[in-house]
């Protein structure tokens, strides 16, 4: 370009400049200054808590230098958050929402780790926005104590989890905590379907179990320390079956190191297992195989027994149908009948009892690790107690059946049952129906005592347990309250609410000490207790 054609764009442009008319609208004003302020307050720059404690954080805010009292006063809105301290692969990028006050208060429900706890205070009138964050290091506190799997009063179908940590069911523990709905506030939803069973199955004894968590639903399995899941439906079988209609779920085996157990899962009216060794160091590796077959079998009762030698049998369950209980050998997969039973001996006949089977549970056998099973059965009309002995007997013994005792006239309410459990160290079960609690001790001849009832007329026993385990551990002193300690689950229709009473027991009698009793409400009508396995 020439100098003149240089000029006249110079020229050009400065024209243009001139004619430009600046419409804008500056409204400019002065930044009102907010500040976050934690001096005097006692907060401090890192926490270390247990997860669902409480965390109070106070700080003071200033707006245009003045200390804010007045909350409605100043155009200030309040967020507080938390969210993972550590980035990388594999972490957490969720963020929760704790509040929108100025003073937080709220549980802190992430699992262990490190976290920042945030405040971020925002003027309305300009969008600025002030920060303050502390650092929060969470532990876990779920390595033992009593588990309780329950339906959910506000979510009639769905099932939740409740811990109850105190001195009678964790050792060396020194605090009182009571946790529920922790399924839903660790996975973000309670778990569908109504409670079957909780269980957990100790396969390692260096903390890699799981807790499994059962309903008519679905089967999971959940970390034992955190209560997150891990492993669904699916995951617990090499090929899991099409339809999920879980009736029952439990183990099989005393649970010694040198042993073989199983779990043991009745889905769609058939027959699961999973062998497995205990170990110090493994974790789980292995999964549910190919159904129990038999043409012959019928409906089977949410049942199996749960304390047999592993070598003996595979597994045994209750035919409802044919009125008869079934084996598998060893690692077979076909159903067996026993031996035909000499009845000058037996109690009662294992391949055709004549009686349905309403409930069970394991109790005082020749040791303690090789307890009987206790079953109540009727025939429709009569209630009976059948013993039934598949620890220490084999498919071929003439009488498996050792014991039978009448219940009909010697138990009020019997035939109201909900629940039972029998005790590993005397001879006596207790049973609830109604709102009251009956202990019958058998082998007395003499009728079921009432030995406690409901506080309250809306109250009913839902569920009732001995504090025992299946695993060797139980034998080892490792266990709190072994035999001890009794739980009461109750559950009041009108006022939708759960309890859980404890107390401590004579093991001997079943007498119940009741000048302590420690009450829990739950937040549901509970199906299943447990104590929830610890090395400690």
């Amino acid at each position: 370009m020439t100098g003149w054609g240089r000029g006249v764009g110079l020229l050009f442009c400065l024209l243009l400049c001139a004619c430009y008319d600046d419409k804008g609208n500056y409204d400019y004003h002065d930044i009102t200054p907010v500040s976050i302020d934690t001096t005097g307050t006692g907060i401090l720059p890192e926490y270390a808590i247990t997860r669902f404690d409480v965390i109070d954080l106070e700080p003071n805010v200033y707006y245009n230098g003045q200390l804010v009292t007045d909350e409605s006063a100043v155009p200030l809105t309040y967020q507080w958050t938390l969210f993972s301290s550590v980035t990388g692969a594999g972490t957490s990028t969720s963020i929760d929402t704790l509040g929108y006050e100025r003073h937080l208060v709220a549980p802190v429900n992430r699992t262990g780790g490190n976290y920042f706890v945030q405040l971020v205070v925002t003027n309305t009138e300009d969008g600025l926005r002030e920060f303050f964050r502390t650092r929060v290091a969470v532990s876990e506190a779920f390595d033992g104590g009593w588990m309780l799997l329950y339906e959910r009063a506000d979510r009639p179908g769905y099932s939740d989890l409740a811990l109850i940590l105190n001195s009678w069911t964790k050792n060396n523990l020194t605090t009182d905590r009571a946790y529920t709905n922790l399924y839903e506030l660790t996975n973000g939803a309670p778990l569908q379907g109504k409670p079957i069973r909780c269980l957990d199955i100790a396969m390692s004894l260096s903390g890699h179990n799981y807790v499994g968590l059962c309903t008519d639903y679905t089967l999971v399995g959940v970390t034992d320390t955190g209560i997150e899941q891990v492993m669904a439906f699916n995951n617990f079988f090499n090929n899991a079956p099409a339809r999920m209609a879980p009736s029952w779920y439990s183990h099989h085996g005393n649970g010694g190191i040198s042993g073989q157990c199983s779990e043991v899962l009745i889905n769609d009216n058939k027959v699961y297992t999973n062998t497995y060794f205990n170990s110090t160091t493994g974790e789980r590796e292995s999964r549910f195989g190919v159904a129990k077959f038999d043409e012959g079998v019928g409906q089977l009762a949410a049942w199996n027994a749960e304390i047999p030698n592993q070598l003996n049998y595979g597994v045994v369950v209750y035919d409802q149908t044919h009125q008869c209980f079934r084996y598998t050998a060893f690692e077979s997969a076909r159903f067996e009948t026993f031996v035909e039973q000499d009845m000058e001996i037996a109690a009662f006949d294992v391949n055709h009892t004549g009686m349905t089977l309403l409930m069970g549970d394991w109790g005082v056998g020749e040791q303690r690790l090789q307890p009987y099973e206790y079953l109540l059965m009727t025939d429709g009309t009569a209630y009976r107690l059948a013993v039934a002995n598949f620890s220490t007997s084999t498919p071929d013994d003439e009488s498996i059946g050792i014991g039978l005792y009448d219940m009909t006239t010697l138990c009020p309410q019997v035939a109201a049952a909900t629940t039972m459990a029998a005790s590993n160290i005397g001879s006596y079960i207790y049973y609830g129906a109604g709102r009251t609690l009956y202990n019958f001790s058998y082998d007395s001849g003499l009728p079921a005592e009432a030995v406690w009832t409901a506080p309250s007329a809306g109250e009913v026993v839902t569920c009732v347990r001995l504090q025992k385990y299946y695993n060797s551990i139980y034998s080892a002193s490792m266990m709190p309250s072994c035999d001890e300690l009794l739980h009461i689950a109750t559950w009041n229709e009108q006022t939708r609410q759960g309890h859980l009473y404890q107390y401590r027991i004579n093991t001997a009698s079943g007498d119940i000490d009741m000048s302590v009793c420690r009450d829990y409400v739950i937040p549901g009508r509970v199906k299943d207790m447990g104590w929830k396995f610890s090395m400690q």
